[in-house]
């Protein structure tokens, strides 16, 4: 029994092994049915067909499942995956065991770019040194030889038929991505790359779509097609940036005309400001009392309200003062404050001075009119400062801005009560500080030390990227750098205009030229500076070189200098000083443009120019007229003006405007106004003046009749007598 069990065992054995020599015989015969048919569909190259059928990822492996599915759609049925793969516990065919030879030079390739180069990326990077985006044979084995590829020339050109799957005959940077040895870092870098090539295509037919569309027989220029053309992501960013710019004329518009009204209905924007926005003398409003005052005065008619508001606030704090409605008018009143302290205390100290009682007290004259004013609380302005200058005073600023703010009816002369309304504002710093030109140097100095480069300096400074920076902004950059000098002093030198913020322009007018002319060519040619930048890189790698920037420059016709907006985009933290990449010049796009010498007041033409609106307009919206003619400005307390004043007038939010005959008055006229409201004759203090009938005629102008008619009275007696 126990020699028969061996026995069998032994057959067993046998027949396993016969079993299995047969399965491989079976194996090499379908391996070998597979490589030909590879090769067949390849043109006559394995490699080729390897990459076509079954692996186009690059993976140089399929698995069973795969395999059996791309057997079937090859049409070898008598083969099965199983068999082909064979007992694998892994179950995956790689290229090295369908075909030895050939999965040994594809690996030493593999290893060679994995040692010497890290990536195929950088690879390609080394070998397209035209940077022309593609090789030709010839190219790849000279490159792949000059660089120190062990291999021949037949083996170089194997490798290339490898790599070209299409037979087009060149090799690009993504054909040649599947030679990384990484599965995470191969799939990452061909789908970056599929990604740029459909960018790039997106920005041709953007390009050519925005080229043909002021073509009225251009094959684009169909409302069908319009819709897809405008989808595409070069084309969303010029629009976006369409946007940006029609906001931005928006917000410039609304402050010409709210600027232009107030000229209009007060005088000047100061006195708009004391009269109508800010009346109870807090020298700040918030955005609800800017729309009462806009809507009680009908403004809002012409103005959009939010744009006017985030062009007025523009250090974003939620709140307006006058330096944001009249610059230079505050830096008058600013500096007149700080001499009134600096030589008696306070502006009402001022009014008390031996200089100022006695011009009240002699006789003023406006014009060619003498005009006596019989009292202690008033005097004429061109008095007041004759006065001033002779005890010293200097103007900075604007002086009319800050004479009719303190004129507050506008009627010529100002008193006692407007010098308090002008103790009680505390000015900011930067109205107060004098201009210093060695504090803005210190500083100057102190951002370039850190950031290297003038742009670096100022995008520190410019946080939100808008290419302004208000008052706020520059102390904020200043504490961050640590300067303990004269920051006021330092902002009014800079701020030479009084605009409340300063730009690029300001801080190195060299360097803004450069890159705002490079801005408009970018944008006037590619839609945007992104997009251009994009253009520029041909690789899709993020990055260009001086070499790349000064070849797409000179093919743009630029006209500026390459070098010097390469030195000024220079990052100070790159690892590279060589290179730029997007990050360092897409923030262009958020700047505004140049308005190229343009009239800020070209915009409130175009009002004067509309029509009032018609009975039309008002029969399609009744509801809104009959709202707007029933509209009542709530009421409020009298001001500490009136109260000194003793004036028993009813004050709302928004005070009545003046007339525009009264605003555009000559001296003569102003003059005989001024004496027809406070004329003090001695016929007035010797009689009573009798009682009149009620009349149309104002009833100072009653009382001028009346003088005159005793006056005529008085010369006919003395002729009488004579006679």
């Amino acid at each position: 029994m126990g020699e028969e069990s061996q026995g069998l065992t032994g057959l067993r054995r046998k027949s396993a092994l016969l079993e299995e020599a047969n399965q491989e015989l079976k194996r090499v015969k379908e391996r070998r049915d597979l490589v030909s048919t590879l090769a067949e569909r390849g043109g006559g190259l394995l490699l080729r067909g390897w990459r076509r059928e079954l692996d186009p990822d690059g993976s140089m492996d399929v698995s069973i499942k795969e395999l059996d599915w791309h057997l079937r759609r090859l049409g070898l049925l008598d083969l099965t995956a199983k068999n082909v793969v064979g007992l694998k516990e892994d179950g995956m065919l790689t290229l090295e065991e369908l075909c030895p030879t050939d999965g040994e030079l594809v690996n030493r390739i593999r290893d060679w770019i994995k040692d010497v180069w890290g990536s195929p990326a950088d690879l390609w990077r080394a070998l397209d040194v035209k940077q022309l985006g593609n090789l030709d044979r010839e190219g790849w084995i000279s490159a792949c030889v000059a660089n120190g590829f062990d291999g021949t020339a037949p083996e170089l050109s194997y490798l290339f038929d490898f790599i070209d799957i299409d037979e087009s005959g060149q090799v690009n940077k993504e054909e040649i991505l599947f030679l990384e040895t990484d599965s995470e870092a191969r799939d990452k870098a061909i789908f970056e790359e599929k990604i740029k090539s459909r960018g790039q295509v997106q920005r041709l037919w953007a390009s050519v779509y925005w080229s043909e569309q002021h073509k009225e027989l251009s094959s684009l220029n169909r409302p069908w097609m319009a819709k897809f053309f405008e989808s595409l992501p070069p084309l969303v960013i010029v629009q976006r940036q369409r946007r940006l710019r029609e906001v931005r004329r928006r917000q410039r518009r609304a402050k010409a005309v709210f600027l232009q009204k107030c000229r209009e209905k007060f005088g000047s924007c100061a006195r708009a400001w004391r009269r109508g926005i800010d009346p109870e003398g807090k020298f700040y409003v918030d955005k609800l009392t800017l729309r009462h005052f806009c809507r009680g005065q009908e403004i809002d008619k012409h103005v959009d309200l939010q744009s006017l508001w985030t062009t007025l606030d523009s250090d974003k704090d939620g709140r307006i003062g006058v330096q944001d409605i009249s610059p230079l008018g505050a830096v008058a009143l600013a500096s007149f404050r700080a001499w009134c302290r600096q030589i008696s205390g306070s502006c009402r100290a001022v009014w008390n001075l031996p200089e100022l009682v006695d011009a009240r007290s002699s006789p003023q004259k406006e014009g060619s009119v003498t005009v006596l004013l019989n009292s202690e609380r008033k005097i004429l302005l061109r008095k007041f400062v004759e006065c001033l200058k002779a005890l010293g005073w200097k103007c900075s600023g604007d002086q009319a801005e800050m004479l009719s703010a303190l004129d507050y009816f506008n009627v010529g002369f100002i008193s006692e009560a407007d010098l308090y309304w002008l103790d009680t504002w505390e000015p900011p710093l930067f109205l107060t500080a004098q201009a210093s030109e060695e504090a803005w140097n210190e500083i100057r100095e102190i951002l370039l030390e850190i950031y290297g480069t003038p742009l670096n300096a100022w995008r520190h400074l410019d946080i939100d990227g808008q290419n302004e920076v208000s008052w706020a902004e520059f102390v904020s950059g200043c504490r961050r750098v640590r300067f303990r000098g004269d920051t006021g002093g330092a902002w009014r030198f800079i701020d030479s205009d009084a605009s409340g913020y300063i730009s690029m322009e300001e801080f190195s007018p060299d360097h803004y030229n450069v890159l705002m002319s490079f801005k408009e060519w970018a944008s006037g040619l590619y839609g945007s500076v992104g997009n251009a930048f994009k253009n520029f890189d041909k690789e899709g790698d993020g990055i260009l070189t001086l070499s790349i920037l000064r070849r797409a420059c000179q093919k743009g016709k630029w006209g500026g200098d390459p070098q010097m907006l390469f030195d000024c985009l220079e990052p100070s933290s790159s690892k590279d000083p060589k290179q730029i990449t997007v990050e360092d010049v897409s923030f262009l796009d958020l700047w505004p443009d140049r308005e190229d010498g343009q009239d800020p007041n070209e915009d409130v033409d175009v009002l004067d120019s509309e029509e009032a609106p018609s009975e039309e307009t008002e029969e399609r919206h009744p509801t809104s007229a009959k709202a707007c003619k029933a509209f009542k400005t709530p009421k409020i307390a009298p001001s500490v003006f009136e109260r000194l004043y003793r004036v028993p007038v009813r004050r709302s939010a928004s005070a009545p405007a003046l007339k525009k005959e009264d605003v555009a008055m000559k001296p003569e006229q102003k003059a005989k106004q001024i004496q027809r409201t406070y004329h003090h004759s001695s016929l007035w203090r010797q009689r009573r003046q009798p009682k009149t009938a009620k009349s149309k005629l104002p009833l100072l102008e009653k009382l001028q009749k009346i003088s005159a008619k005793y006056g005529e009275i008085e010369i006919s007696s003395t002729h009488g007598l004579k006679n």
